[in-house]
């Protein structure tokens, strides 16, 4: 089953999905796949092949740690686990394709949920927990096959298009005794936790799954799929905003929020009063392809936040 488009490269301009705002864009590709070597899991393979890519405008300095945030804020498809113990590592990612439904993962003993679509204290075991929903996108992995982090050659941005990964099928590592850096075409295997990550005009943030389990104790590196690196395949960039071009305002002692809308979609305006709490006040309006008029017709307190909440049905 083929998703992902080979010619021509996508660039910064293609990318249909975008969030946060500034002069200054980075993209984040996201690439799940089935690995060669499934050593140290049980977590079935993602349920097709498939390359993501999002968009992050912003201004001065950002990290891939912000960008991430950011998008998971702005996209209730897609959820996150990490480690955050040592720096943040992505252990598991997944991609939520026929809208609606819990966002969850269980490994048989345990079950956690996706609190704004990013977990940290996660009590699964992510070589074995598998999606609540059998229809998504997903891979986890920590033994296992896992997910490996890339960024631009030479980590300095300046790239309109994403990096290429080239004909090559596998990654070159810097020395094949001790592969823990090297290149796959334009991509860079990262080297740091994605707070470390700093970002610059052009920069472009990648995951793949890995080839196979992570056998740091072959000495010297003989296994195929450890050695194994995959950078991403070239993204899909038709995924678009739920939420455009949003502007919020009092009119008439209603507090009304006004955005581009998409159809198949159903459209809730949430306000809060400390941004911890929230609460439903115009709930499941079908959004339209056209622009949404969603109003609070009576807000309760001097200072509120609001929010718009996308489902499908």
């Amino acid at each position: 089953m083929l998703f992902v488009p080979k010619s021509p490269a996508v660039s910064l301009d293609d990318i249909q999905f975008w969030t946060g705002s500034g002069t200054n864009r980075a993209a984040l590709v996201v690439e799940w796949s089935t690995p060669e070597s499934f050593g140290y899991t049980t977590v079935p393979a993602p349920v097709a092949d498939r390359s993501l890519v999002w968009g992050y405008r912003f201004n001065g300095a950002a990290t891939a740690m912000q960008m991430l945030k950011a998008i998971l804020a702005a996209d209730p498809r897609l959820y996150v686990m990490a480690d955050t113990s040592q720096g943040t590592y992505v252990e598991a990612i997944g991609y939520n394709l026929a809208g609606g439904g819990a966002l969850g993962v269980t490994d048989g003993s345990s079950t956690n949920w996706f609190t704004s679509n990013f977990l940290t204290n996660a009590t699964v075991n992510p070589d074995s927990a598998t999606s609540l929903s059998p229809g998504d996108l997903y891979w986890g992995g920590v033994a296992g096959p896992n997910w490996e982090t890339w960024n631009e050659l030479g980590d300095a941005g300046g790239f309109l298009n994403c990096p290429a990964r080239g004909t090559n099928l596998v990654w070159t590592p810097d020395d094949p005794s001790q592969p823990w850096s090297g290149v796959h075409g334009q991509w860079e295997l990262s080297q740091w936790g994605l707070d470390g990550l700093i970002l610059t005009n052009g920069s472009w943030i990648g995951f793949s799954v890995a080839a196979g389990e992570l056998a740091y104790n072959v000495t010297p590196v003989t296994a195929p799929f450890f050695a194994d690196k995959h950078a991403p395949a070239e993204p899909d960039p038709s995924i678009t905003e739920l939420v455009k071009n949003l502007t919020g305002g009092f009119q008439s002692g209603q507090w009304q929020a006004q955005f581009l809308s998409c159809s198949n979609w159903l459209y809730s305006l949430e306000r809060s009063p400390d941004l911890r709490s929230w609460s439903t006040v115009t709930n499941g309006i079908p959004g339209n392809n056209t622009n949404l008029l969603i109003a609070d017709p009576s807000p309760t307190v001097d200072k509120l936040f609001y929010r718009i909440r996308a489902d499908q049905p």
